[in-house]
């Protein structure tokens, strides 16, 4: 490949794709659980207190800075909701009526997560306090319900599927992405006992997977 060629793919999608902020943050997921999936390594190893701590601040940076991008984001969810709900009947009679069902269920998870993702952000930056409302807790079980909902909605959606098409790849790529994002809220509420360092894998694991599926839609 030419430099000209390069150049020109290079302006065509990665500069393009990183113009949009769900692309943005899918990248700083990546280096976030990247960042926690390598601290965890290092300290287990003995590594230099100060890389590791160096790398912990990192990830818990990332972290923070993705809910900033993601405030509001509670919004356009709800705006899918509604047109969702528009465009389709709420029917529970064949298999399509329940993957739409279903669709609507997985706007409205991700807007009730958003919401509480943005509570979160207020009370990290020291913005605002809620007292009592255990705003951590409720994002977590949030977090949980959307990617169980996501997963069950994208397998029903398989079956609907004719195989070998691009939308069946995608689908199958995200929803594999979800049964494998659901661990973590889980191992937050208790039920699992994976540690850091598996959690940072996975998070990998599944930026990629996004990441992949966004270029091969």
């Amino acid at each position: 490949m030419s430099l000209e060629n390069w150049e020109q793919n290079l302006n065509t999608y990665w500069i393009k794709y990183a113009g949009k902020i769900g692309s943005r943050d899918k990248m700083y997921r990546f280096i976030q659980y990247f960042a926690k999936m390598t601290h965890f390594q290092l300290k287990q190893s003995g590594a230099p207190a100060e890389t590791v701590k160096w790398l912990n601040h990192v990830s818990k940076t990332f972290s923070t800075g993705r809910k900033f991008i993601r405030i509001g984001k509670f919004i356009d969810n709800w705006y899918k909701a509604y047109k969702h709900l528009c465009k389709h009947a709420m029917s529970l009679s064949s298999e399509k009526d329940l993957v739409n069902v279903l669709t609507l269920m997985s706007y409205v998870a991700d807007m009730i997560f958003y919401l509480w993702d943005a509570l979160v952000w207020a009370e990290a930056a020291k913005i605002w306090a809620f007292p009592g409302m255990k705003c951590k807790l409720r994002r977590t079980q949030w977090n949980m319900y959307r990617y169980s909902i996501k997963a069950l909605k994208d397998f029903l959606k398989l079956r609907t599927l004719k195989a070998g098409t691009v939308e069946y790849y995608s689908t199958r790529r995200i929803m594999c992405k979800s049964m494998i994002d659901v661990c973590n809220p889980l191992q937050g509420l208790g039920y699992n006992d994976l540690n850091a360092g598996q959690i940072g894998a996975m998070g990998v694991l599944t930026s990629c997977i996004s990441i992949y599926d966004d270029f091969n839609k």
